[in-house]
C-alpha cells in the first residue's frame, strides 16, 4: 500500500529511534560498536530557496542529557562543479511537541544539473557523508490542443522524467484592465492524483494533460469573476516540483512496511537518514486565438 509523499520523512526517521530505544533499554546491546555510523541526518536542497536545512542526530551507545545544547559536528556542503565549499552553522530547534534539537543552516542557492556532497564532521575525523544531484530542466513539448466534447485538452510531455512529480501547478496569466497598477494576475490550479491529474509515465517522459474547462472553474474562482466570464488570457505555464533520483522508492511505492526496516531508504554513508534535492521545473506557452476562446478565454487584444 503506497503512502503519500509528504509523509515520507515521518518513517524514514522510525528506524532510527527504534534502535536508539533498544539500546537505552538493555545496556548489553551496543549495535553502533561494530558500524561505521556515526550520525543521523534528514535533509533537502531546494532550488527555491536561498537557506538550506538539515536536521542532525549524533548516534550514541547511552542516552545524551536531555539538556545539552552543543553538538560534537562540523556540517560543509561541496559544490562538486566548482569545488566551493559552504559551512553550514547549527541552530537548536524547539519543535512543536515540546523537544529540541538540532538544525544545520547553509546559505546558499543550488544550482540545477550540479552534484553537491554534504559532509559530517566529527572532532575525531569520524564523517558521514551523502551526496545528490539537483534535477534540471529538459526540453518540454506543448502538444497541439484537442477539441473535443468535453472541451479543449491539450498534453505537455516532459521528457526525461521518469517518476511521479512531487507536486504539479498550472498556472493562467490574465490580464486584468481595471487594475492599471497589476495588470497581470495568476490563477495556479494544483493537479492532484485525482483522474490521474498528476500526470503518468509515457515513452521515456512524464505526460500531463491540462483540461481547460476542468480547470476554469478554479480559476474564475481565484480571479473573483463569474465562470461565464472570459478573462483576458496571456499565457499558460506548468511548474514541475521534481525531486533527485535518491528519493526513488523500492519498487516505485512508498510503502509504510518496507520503509521502516532499517537502511532501507537511506543514501548516508557513515550514517543513517537521507540527503536529496528538489527543483522547481517550469515551463510556459500560449493559445492561438481560436483556442483561446474555445478554452473560455478572451485572446490578448479580442472582442470581449
Amino acid at each position: 500500500m503506497g503512502i503519500p509523499f509528504k509523509r515520507l520523512l515521518r518513517f524514514l526517521i522510525v528506524p532510527v529511534f527504534g534502535v536508539l530505544l533498544l539500546t537505552g533499554c538493555e545496556e548489553e546491546v551496543n549495535p553502533f560498536v561494530e558500524e561505521d555510523r556515526f550520525f543521523t541526518l534528514f535533509g533537502y536542497l531546494d532550488t527555491a530557496s536561498n537557506n538550506q536545512y538539515v536536521r542532525l542526530m549524533e548516534l550514541r551507545t547511552e542516552f545524551a542529557d536531555a539538556g545539552e545544547t552543543s553538538i560534537d559536528a562540523i556540517v560543509t556542503t561541496t559544490e562538486i562543479e566548482t569545488g566551493e565549499v559552504v559551512a553550514w552553522r547549527d541552530s537548536l530547534i524547539t519543535f512543536g511537541d515540546g523537544t529540541s534539537g538540532h538544525v544545520f543552516v547553509g546559505n546558499f542557492q543550488p544550482v540545477p544539473g550540479w552534484r553537491y556532497q554534504l559532509d559530517v564532521t566529527r572532532s575525531d575525523g569520524k564523517r558521514a557523508t551523502a551526496t545528490t544531484l539537483v534535477p534540471e530542466l529538459e526540453v518540454v513539448d506543448a502538444r497541439e490542443p484537442d477539441v473535443g466534447f468535453a472541451g479543449v485538452t491539450q498534453k505537455i510531455f516532459w521528457p526525461q522524467v521518469d517518476f511521479i512529480p512531487f507536486r504539479v501547478e498550472v498556472w493562467y496569466r490574465t490580464l486584468d484592465t481595471s487594475l492599471p497598477s497589476l495588470p497581470f494576475r495568476e490563477a495556479v490550479v494544483l493537479y492532484g492524483d485525482a483522474h490521474s491529474r498528476v500526470g503518468e509515465l509515457e515513452n521515456d517522459g512524464w505526460e500531463i494533460i491540462v483540461r481547460y474547462a476542468e480547470d476554469k472553474e478554479e480559476v474564475s474562482k481565484q480571479l473573483g469573476v463569474s465562470e461565464g466570464a472570459q478573462p483576458i488570457l496571456m499565457s499558460m505555464g506548468m511548474r514541475l516540483t521534481m525531486t533527485d533520483d535518491s528519493w526513488r522508492p523500492p519498487d516505485g511505492v512508498f510503502s509504510e512496511e518496507i520503509l521502516v526496516q532499517p537502511g532501507t531508504f537511506s543514501n548516508v554513508e557513515g550514517g543513517f537518514g537521507f540527503f536529496g534535492s528538489i527543483n522547481q521545473l517550469s515551463y510556459e506557452w500560449t493559445l492561438d486565438p481560436s483556442i483561446t476562446s474555445q478554452a473560455g478565454y478572451t485572446y490578448p487584444g479580442g472582442k470581449r
